[in-house]
């Protein structure tokens, strides 16, 4: 059977059933993916700029702090 509907899939029974996805058919688009990508990259860039950032100012508190150490906390 060739049979198609919009919007519906057969189950394993052979029965119409409603498709409840979303609509858009990410394998239909044409140039979606690499703006998805540039996404998923963008956020992945932030949260490591984030960690990063967290990471350095860590290191920096703990130089201040040895070099507060070092000079009786006199800077």
């Amino acid at each position: 059977m060739a049979d198609f509907r919009e919007g519906y899939y057969r189950d394993k029974y052979g029965r119409w059933q409603k498709d409840r996805r979303s609509g858009n058919d990410r394998r239909t688009l044409q140039n979606a993916y690499p703006i998805e990508h540039e996404r998923r990259t963008m956020f992945r860039r932030k949260a490591d700029r984030e960690t990063l950032d967290k990471d350095h100012r860590e290191m920096i508190e703990e130089a201040l702090e040895d070099f507060a150490e070092e000079h009786q906390g006199h800077i």
